[in-house]
This record gives structure tokens, C-alpha cells and sequence, in this order.
């Protein structure tokens, strides 16, 4: 009788056991695979746990390549979409380059799942170097499509990767460039919120990811998602001594020229809003041009600009490549542009109607003349430095 009922507790508890062994399994796994790859933490738990267990392999697999933060990130997109998108977000990541795991996901994060497989396409195009606008002119393509450098001060990083694939998002079933461009200044002045505090020259991607910034990161995003799809984009900025100081882009657009876009203010193509719209008497305005640096682009915002030109000698003989910069009124502060003079010595400036100063630096030596530029007039001038 006794060895029966031993019997009954035995086979009750193997019972019990089968029944809360699965649970248990079920339970514990999440945990034990997070900690093996030193992922652990609540909400990756939690995560785990929402998905079907035929994920948590793959999951493993991604999470093991992500820093903390874009590990969050999967966390987070993994427990706020719906059940039938699960396999496809672990599916995209896995399938872009292990560097860049982070970055899809946060697009991923930030588009709807229902275009997804927009994103998905996007990775393949990337990866074969499809751009779906090119330009015949190669010399637009190597100054105004493939450098990563925008303003001149921003942190120069490799953005292309997420900034294509956000975009293409955008403008996949554009064959239009100009509907293109205004889908993309469209996306980044209603997207970005302008915001002071957020001045600081950021990289692209920062910028997506911060939401905020002033005009010259409104236009740093937007010339670099232009750039990312193949269209030439530059950003500009006006140097007057009035508090408009400004930032904007523009694009080409063969059979057109460049196009002005401000993305900031939802400007298309309106050269003349400045100083009519806004009232405000730009000066110098230039164009930065990343293997060139800044080039004065003046007219086409100012009507009746003048020009100065000019020779820098030093002892009598042309002096190659010095640095000539001018300001207006003073030459206090910092300069509207600086140049250098070519194997002629020769320079030009082109402004709007002022007072300025024109400054050369070389080798320890100063010269400077006051020039006063009146509207359609070329003015000629020469600095002389002499070395004792």
C-alpha cells in the first residue's frame, strides 16, 4: 500500500513537472540568451517574451552586434508593432550590414510598418550603388553629390546609409526630380522644429535623429538627403552685418540651372523673398562648394551688384595664393569671404552696394584699403606688402 502510494506521488509530480517544465523553458530561455550575450536587462526581457519563440534565435543574433542604445531601440519597435511585423523588422536588420544594424533599425523606428518593404528595397538599391536621380555633368557629381562635408563646420560623418534609406522611403515612386525636391524641402520644414538652442552645426543624421535645429541644420539635412538620391545640393549663406543672417540650399537641375530652396522657411524657388519679401539688404552671399570652399555667388540675390578686382604685390612682383578677405565697413570681426589671389596675383570680389574693407594676409604682413562699391561698377585696386 505504501509502495502504491509512492508510486501516485511520483507520477503526480512528473506530471506536474511536464505540465511547468514547458512554462519554465518557456520562462528562462529569454533570460539565459540575454545574458550570454550580455544584453540583459527588463524590457529586452519583456520584448522576448512578446515574440514568438521562433524569433528568439534571430533576435539573439541582432542583439548580439548592437550597442545598448540601438538595443533599446529593438526593444522598443519589437514591443509596440503588431504581431505579423515581428519577422520582417528582425528579417530587415539582419539583412543590412552588421555596422549599420543601429541605423535600421532607428529607420525602421520612425517609419510606418507598412512600408517596410520600402525600406527593405532601399537596403538593396544602397548596397548596389542605385541612385535614382544622376546628373551627365561628372563635375556636379564630384563636388555637389559624393561629399559627405555640407557647411564647412558641421562634424563630418558617413550619413549616406541612413540618410538614402530614409529618403527613398520618401521619393520611391518620384521619376520627377523637381517633385522629388519638393517632397524632400517639404519633409524637412515640417519634420524639423526650429529651435535656438539647437544651434550648434550637427551631422545629418543627428539632425534626423534630434528633430530641432536653426536654418543652417534645416538646410544640412535637407541638401544631404538630396545628395543621398543623386541630386547636386549645396548649401548657401548670406553674410550681411544685419541680424537676417541666413542659411538655405540650392539644387541643380539640368535645363534649369540651380534652384533656391529654403527648407527652413518653405521657400521654393524665390531668389528675390529676401531682400523684397523680407526686406533685408544682403551684402555677399556664398555658396560652399566642399572641395572648393566658399565661391561668392552674389548675383543671383542682389540686383546691381559691383565688383571689385584687384592685384596684391609684394615687392613689386604678383604674390600667388594669398589670403585676401573682405568685410564690410571694418575689418573688424568676421571677414564675408576669403579667397586667394591666383598665380597673377589677381582676385575679385562681387557685392552689393557698400563700404568694405579688403584685407591681405601673408607671412606676418598686413594690407588693407577701403573700397565703396556703387551698383553695376567695376572697381579696380592694388595692395602692396613690402618686406623689410
Amino acid at each position: 500500500m505504501h509502495s502504491y502510494k509512492c508510486m501516485r506521488r511520483l507520477k503526480t509530480r512528473i506530471y506536474v513537472l511536464l505540465l511547468i517544465a514547458p512554462v519554465l523553458i518557456y520562462l528562462l530561455t529569454p533570460a539565459v540568451n540575454l545574458l550570454l550575450v550580455g544584453k540583459y536587462s527588463l524590457l529586452a526581457y519583456l520584448a522576448f517574451l512578446k515574440t514568438n519563440p521562433l524569433l528568439w534565435g534571430k533576435l539573439t543574433y541582432v542583439l548580439k552586434e548592437l550597442p545598448s542604445r540601438e538595443a533599446g531601440l529593438l526593444h522598443q519597435l519589437v514591443i509596440s508593432i503588431p504581431n505579423l511585423y515581428w519577422d520582417k523588422a528582425v528579417s530587415i536588420v539582419r539583412k543590412s550590414p552588421q555596422s549599420k544594424y543601429g541605423d535600421t533599425l532607428y529607420i525602421l523606428s520612425i517609419t510606418k510598418p507598412e512600408k517596410w518593404h520600402i525600406v527593405n528595397l532601399s537596403i538593396d538599391h544602397f548596397l548596389s550603388d542605385y541612385r535614382p536621380f544622376t546628373t551627365s555633368r561628372k563635375e556636379l557629381e564630384r563636388e555637389y553629390v559624393e561629399p559627405l562635408w555640407i557647411s564647412g563646420e558641421e562634424p563630418v560623418e558617413d550619413w549616406r546609409y541612413t540618410i538614402y534609406l530614409f529618403t527613398y522611403t520618401l521619393i520611391y515612386n518620384k521619376s520627377d526630380i523637381v517633385e522629388a525636391i519638393k517632397t524632400i524641402y517639404s519633409f524637412v520644414h515640417e519634420y524639423l522644429e526650429y529651435n535656438r538652442a539647437f544651434w550648434h552645426r550637427e551631422s545629418p543624421v543627428t539632425i534626423l535623429r534630434q528633430g530641432k535645429g536653426t536654418c543652417t541644420n534645416f538646410s544640412i539635412l535637407f541638401v544631404a538627403m538630396c545628395r543621398s538620391v543623386g541630386i547636386p545640393a549645396r548649401l548657401v549663406r548670406d553674410n550681411s552685418i544685419t541680424p537676417a543672417t541666413h542659411a538655405w540650399a540650392e539644387v541643380y537641375v539640368e535645363g534649369k540651372g540651380w534652384i533656391h530652396v529654403d527648407p527652413t522657411a518653405g521657400i521654393f524657388n524665390n531668389t528675390r523673398v529676401y531682400p523684397e519679401g523680407w526686406g533685408y539688404p544682403y551684402h555677399l552671399v556664398k555658396a560652399f562648394n566642399p572641395l572648393k570652399g566658399w565661391i561668392n555667388i552674389t548675383p543671383r540675390y542682389v540686383n546691381g551688384c559691383g565688383v571689385i578686382m584687384g592685384t596684391v604685390f609684394i615687392d613689386n612682383r604678383p604674390l600667388e595664393n594669398g589670403k585676401v578677405s573682405i568685410y564690410y565697413r571694418t575689418h573688424s570681426g568676421h571677414p564675408l569671404l576669403t579667397i586667394r589671389t591666383d598665380k597673377n596675383g589677381r582676385f575679385n570680389f562681387t557685392v552689393a552696394r557698400g563700404v568694405y574693407v579688403i584685407v591681405v594676409h601673408y607671412g606676418g604682413y598686413t594690407a588693407y584699403k577701403r573700397v565703396e562699391v556703387e551698383p553695376n561698377t567695376t572697381i579696380e585696386v592694388q595692395l602692396r606688402i613690402g618686406q623689410d
